[in-house]
């Protein structure tokens, strides 16, 4: 059972540090009454043949170093436990590691180092038994990493073995041996080589080294993704690393490029250095790797630097106040791309024109807020309109709206649409507005006097399969819906669109919509009327009948002038006469008055009922 300790304040607590000589965690306990005849630090046997067994994670017939430890933790101290156990002793006093390994200690299993082919776990030591794919890779998972190929190694003793981590195999697996450039700033490199073999680079202290291997490089020194630069270089051919191309480029963009295959040109393609080179003593060049090379050259680096200013030298830049020109600033921060342009500055009023010089008598900190072509543009004030609606993009203007910032306006051009006014310091595409002199005190009041139109959309876009449409109501609420291609929405009331497809949809309006008990409606539908009546028809004659008459005839007539003015003949002129000749009765049977009394003027009619006297004669039915 665990010792109780009387609680006393700073009091120093001494207890033991086994770490066993096989790798592993090291096990901490109380003081052991048997472990006082020996004097620490010390090599032991564990020897637990008695009735206690093994306990603690401490192994029979293994060897553990022991050493004293203090704490002043109470808690920490209270929870280690103490074992009751028989020890033998195999060390001097005073020896506390476990070479050598006396031969009563049980041999320790053999240690494994893994590397992950791709770098996505870091490497680790186990001596979990591992003999069956030694030489190979495999992929291998545990409760700490998911399924991943490694390449198994014995341990070559570059680092202590740890636990016999549980692994579960899964199947066999090939690393590609692959071209990787490497700047480290600690002793050795590890890598698997594309014969399988485990290879050291040797010192690697800020310098490039290149090599192909089949698995992601261990830098000696350094924790796991820490590396100072590892670069993929894509995958080795015949166990040679490809040939690199790397392009210089003029920072200053005057001279041409230079291509080389220089391989000490790698190093500063990595860390994306400017240099110097041989030849070119006042010219730096930016290096950065490329798939070709045109016309490559070898060259000699002389001096290298961070960037393309580092290695030009700080610029100097005056600036002139364009209003006062005696007034003058001078800086060192970049303005490199404001050069013979205005700025306005943050901590000071003013347009300043930029210019590059040599030597500055001072030196002031400048902000830049916002820049411009001249002195001209920057003195000008400028305003932003915004679409009430959201349909519409911004619009920058130098048009006077002094007196109409914080209200909303009309313009002439666009009457439909409701702006905001607001100042702004930007000038892209700025040009004049012509608006109207009425003047609204936000865009809710603006849109009250835009009517409220009844309106339906098609969606005519072949390129969609839907779209979504988004509009303002006569309450001004934004409203969406979507429409597929080819279908039209219903009737719906509206005072602005805020967004929809003006190149492909089709729009129709059916009036001003009506304020009904609080909802818009749209106005009832007028449907048209084809007036018969007078003169139309011929009486007892259908509107159809009359107007294929009149058609037929018609085009009768146009085949006549066809043939008189370009002698095109009418293959069947017999059915034209015939149309003539119905058109001019149904004429004729128009004029009729259908009021007039007929009067008997044949003595046979009273006793011949041939004669049809009162019955209505009519054309309409001819064939």
């Amino acid at each position: 059972m665990k010792a109780i300790q009387p609680i006393q304040p700073n009091v120093s607590y001494i207890y033991y540090i086994f770490q066993p000589c096989c790798g592993g965690s090291v096990i901490n306990f109380q003081p052991a009454v048997t472990l006082l005849t020996y004097t620490l630090p010390h090599q032991l046997l564990y020897d637990s043949s008695g009735i206690y067994g093994d306990q603690f994670g401490l192994e029979t017939g293994f060897c553990y170093t022991v050493s004293q430890g203090v704490t002043n933790d109470l808690a920490f101290y209270s929870s280690l436990p103490t074992i009751v156990n028989a020890w033998m002793s195999y060390t001097a006093i005073g020896f506390n590691d476990c070479s050598p390994l006396f031969g009563e200690c049980a041999q320790c299993p053999d240690c494994y180092l893994l590397i992950s082919c791709d770098g996505s776990v870091p490497s680790f030591t186990t001596s979990f038994d591992l003999s069956a794919y030694v030489g190979t890779s495999v992929i291998l998972s545990s409760s700490d990493f998911p399924a991943t190929c490694f390449q198994v190694l014995l341990n070559p003793g570059t680092a202590p073995c740890g636990p016999s981590l549980p692994l579960t195999y899964i199947d066999d697996c090939i690393c590609d041996c692959i071209c990787y450039s490497v700047i480290a700033t600690a002793k050795n490199c590890y890598y698997i080589d594309c014969d399988g073999n485990l290879v050291s680079t040797g010192q690697l202290v800020g310098t490039l080294v290149e090599f192909c291997s089949q698995t992601y490089p261990i830098i000696q020194g350094e924790a796991f993704g820490t590396f100072s630069e590892v670069t993929n270089n894509g995958l080795c051919v015949n166990g040679e690393c490809p040939v690199l191309c790397y392009v210089l480029e003029d920072c200053d963009g005057i001279l041409a490029d230079i291509y080389t295959t220089k391989v000490s040109l790698g190093i500063y393609a990595i860390i994306g250095a400017t240099v110097i080179i041989e030849g070119y003593p006042d010219t730096c060049w930016t290096v950065t790797d490329t798939v070709e090379c045109d016309c490559a050259i070898d060259v000699t680096v002389f001096q290298y630097f961070l960037d393309c200013p580092t290695c030009k030298g700080i610029s100097k830049y005056k600036l002139t106040n364009c209003d006062n020109p005696g007034t003058i600033v001078y800086t060192s921060t970049n303005l490199s791309a404001y050069v013979n342009q205005v700025i306005i500055r943050e901590d000071c009023p003013g347009c300043w024109l930029v210019q590059e010089v040599d030597k500055i008598p001072s030196d002031v900190v400048i902000t830049v807020s916002f820049s411009y072509i001249n002195c001209v543009e920057c003195a000008r004030k400028y305003y932003l309109l915004e679409d009430c609606s959201g349909l519409l993009p911004d619009t920058i203007t130098y048009t006077d709206l002094s007196t109409y910032v914080g209200s909303v306006i009309k313009l002439e051009y666009c009457p439909e649409t409701c702006w905001s006014v607001s100042t702004t310091l930007d000038s892209t595409n700025a040009g004049i507005v012509v608006f109207t002199d009425l003047e609204y005190t936000d865009c809710d009041t603006c849109l009250d006097t835009l009517p409220c139109i009844c309106t339906t959309v098609r969606n005519d876009d072949t390129s969609v399969v839907s779209n979504i449409y988004r509009y303002l109501d006569c309450d001004h609420n934004v409203q969406n819906f979507t429409l597929a291609f080819g279908e039209t929405s219903e009737k719906f009331c509206m005072v602005a669109w805020q967004f929809y497809h003006p190149t492909t949809d089709y729009i129709e309006t059916f009036g001003d919509c009506s304020l009904d008990t609080l909802v818009w409606t749209c106005p009832a539908p007028i449907y048209p009327r084809r007036s018969i009546t007078p003169g139309y028809n011929s009486p007892s004659c259908t509107p159809d009948r009359y107007e294929k008459i009149s058609c037929k005839s018609a085009e009768g007539y146009y085949k006549q002038v066809l043939y008189l003015r370009y002698g095109i003949t009418d293959c069947c002129a017999e059915d034209a006469n015939k149309w003539f000749i119905k058109k001019e009765l149904i004429d004729m049977d128009a004029i009729r008055d259908p009021d007039y009394i007929c009067t008997i003027v044949n003595p046979c009619c009273p006793s011949s009922p041939s004669c049809n006297c009162g019955t209505s004669k009519t054309t309409c039915n001819s064939q």
